[in-house]
């Protein structure tokens, strides 16, 4: 694709000077980095813009290729770029990325069938974008089928859950199903067995049945713990046994002991 050279003014890259939200279900890549994974994702690129003057040879040469994969590619000066970019030392790679649109159907969640071997984590009420991408980042290392989000306020096209996904957020199922009983419902008609990961819980995670049935497994915001109405579904209370002084882990440190172990 030509990389037409554009200035602040003109409104294709309106959104890219936005500081306070990209679009729904887009989010703000930046970086040598980012863009290698980018391409390693196969990522749907909407708008790219790159600074010449900020490349070196090797942000050149992703510069080429993430043009050939933008919808639409522009070069601005260091000065617009300066305006783009969310860091103090800008790097001369800026892109719009347009999120995957994963659902939970009927028999269906992320593009995968639901089965007896089926595991998706349910993440409610998460708050930080930080927490977000390291929890979207646990269910891709353990192969985990999807992450479920109900009462989000963390956004998941936060620059942040990009980078502490370390870009999996690209290709992790990830579905938002806003509510506590509409989740459970899903789940229910799905015939998940439901554990809820609660401090001191008498059962302990590892002593849960496995692979006989889908199983789903909800964690909570640090502050407050799972939502009370995920406490009135039919479910199954685990915890992790703390040794220490601290009463309890990180959510996603927390998310990764019970998918790993």
């Amino acid at each position: 694709m030509a990389v037409a050279h554009i200035s602040a003014r003109d409104p294709r890259i309106s959104a890219l000077l936005s500081h306070r939200k990209t679009p729904p279900r887009t989010l703000l890549a930046e970086g040598e980095w980012a863009h290698r994974c980018l391409l390693e994702a196969q990522g749907d690129v909407d708008v790219f813009v790159q600074c010449p003057e900020l490349l070196g040879d090797e942000g050149r040469a992703l510069a080429r290729e993430v043009a050939r994969r933008a919808r639409a590619a522009f070069a601005v000066s260091a000065k617009t770029f300066a305006r783009i970019s969310r860091r103090g030392r800008p790097s001369g790679l800026a892109s719009l990325v347009r999120l995957p649109d994963w659902r939970a159907e009927n028999g269906v969640i992320g593009g995968r069938t639901v089965g007896p071997g089926t595991v998706v984590l349910v993440a409610d009420g998460i708050e930080y974008a930080s927490n977000l991408g390291a929890l979207v980042r646990v269910v891709d290392g353990s192969g985990a089928d999807a992450l479920i989000l109900t009462g989000r306020r963390a956004r998941v096209e936060s620059p942040e859950v990009f980078t502490a996904s370390r870009g999996t957020v690209l290709t992790t199922p990830i579905v938002d199903l806003g509510s506590p009983e509409r989740a459970a419902g899903w789940l229910a008609r799905h015939g998940f067995a439901v554990y809820l990961a609660l401090p001191g819980a008498d059962a302990h995670f590892r002593d849960r049945p496995r692979g006989h049935r889908p199983t789903a497994i909800v964690v909570g915001s640090e502050g407050n713990g799972v939502a009370a109405e995920w406490r009135e579904v039919p479910h199954e209370p685990v915890s992790i046994p703390m040794l220490g002084r601290a009463d309890s882990l990180n959510v996603a440190v927390a998310a990764g002991v019970l998918l790993f172990g």
